[in-house]
């Protein structure tokens, strides 16, 4: 009885080692994670925020709850119940969205596990949880107040270090803004008037080829479009960088080309007075609104197109 306990004890442990790993891994590549829910297109982008950080709060308390060995009768079947859930999400998802298999971010960008490795996984750690049968954990005083401890301190913590857009944005400003005379001079290039950015309702890009905060506006743009069924050529790209580069952008980030111009640095980065990305709403030519990354309004942009 003895050494099953023991074998007990050690599955716990690494039970619950591994979901403490996997929601700290996550968290170390927040932003990447983020946009790995986002691309589900199943809630706005800061819904999609504040649900990813509560998934990692969620995976870190069952893992501090096991290493514990706290409530382990609740425990069990939570851990048990959450391996079922994520290992047929992994099972469904190629039927239901279209996000890459390469990743199923289970560790962030840390430890980068494909979609049939992660049910391995999963699976290892089902056949481990029938051990958490064979011990029952620890008596410990205030167990309640440490167990509660265990959800909110993790949850906390993910809110309160690395906040969600909207809560950035309403602590500091991050407005955009622009120098409208040399703006008006932009929308004149050659190469950005063909694409008849002055007509009609457009949504202006304005990124650099190598802006690591540009391709992560391109691709929640692309997961709008897409989700709204928006027509692409109401969205113009105005680059500045090197040319050979602006397929390197669409290729590291997946997105539909949309019209694209290559404007000159100094003109662009005088209008944008050195900010990038941008996204413009422009009405023949006259800016409706303006967005940084962060303050993106997915219902602004739908609205001011239809």
């Amino acid at each position: 009885m003895k050494a099953k306990r023991i074998i007990g004890i050690v599955a716990r442990v690494f039970i619950g080692l591994v979901f403490v790993i996997s929601a700290v891994s996550k968290y170390l590549s927040i932003e990447a994670f983020d946009m790995f829910m986002f691309e589900h297109k199943l809630f706005s982008w800061n819904l999609t925020q504040f649900l990813s950080r509560l998934l990692i709060g969620f995976e870190c308390f069952i893992g501090l709850a096991l290493l514990f060995g706290i409530y382990q009768k609740q425990m069990r079947w939570l851990s048990i119940g959450t391996l079922l859930g994520f290992t047929i999400y992994i099972l469904l998802k190629p039927f239901l969205f279209d996000v890459s298999s390469d990743n199923c971010h289970c560790f962030g960008e840390v430890w980068i596990l494909s979609d049939g490795q992660t049910i391995v996984k999963n699976l290892v750690l089902l056949a481990l949880s029938y051990f958490l049968f064979w011990q029952n954990g620890f008596q410990i005083n205030y167990s309640k107040w440490l167990l509660i401890a265990f959800f909110v301190a993790p949850v906390a913590t993910a809110y309160i270090i690395r906040p969600p857009d909207i809560i950035v944005y309403s602590l500091y400003d991050k407005s955009a803004s622009l120098n409208i005379e040399k703006f008006d001079t932009l929308l004149l290039e050659e190469e950005l008037a063909a694409l008849k950015v002055a007509e009609g309702k457009k949504v202006l890009c304005l990124y650099s080829t190598g802006c690591k905060h540009c391709k992560r506006t391109a691709i929640k743009l692309d997961v709008m479009i897409a989700r709204h069924d928006l027509d692409k050529s109401d969205f113009v790209v105005a680059f500045w960088g090197k040319g050979e580069n602006i397929s390197k952008f669409y290729k590291e980030t997946a997105v539909a080309q949309l019209p694209t111009a290559l404007v000159p640095a100094g003109l662009f980065l005088s209008a944008t007075k050195g900010k990038q990305p941008i996204i413009v709403l422009l009405d023949n030519g006259k800016v409706v609104d303006l967005f940084r990354s962060i303050t993106i309004d997915e219902g602004k942009i739908v609205d001011f197109l239809e």
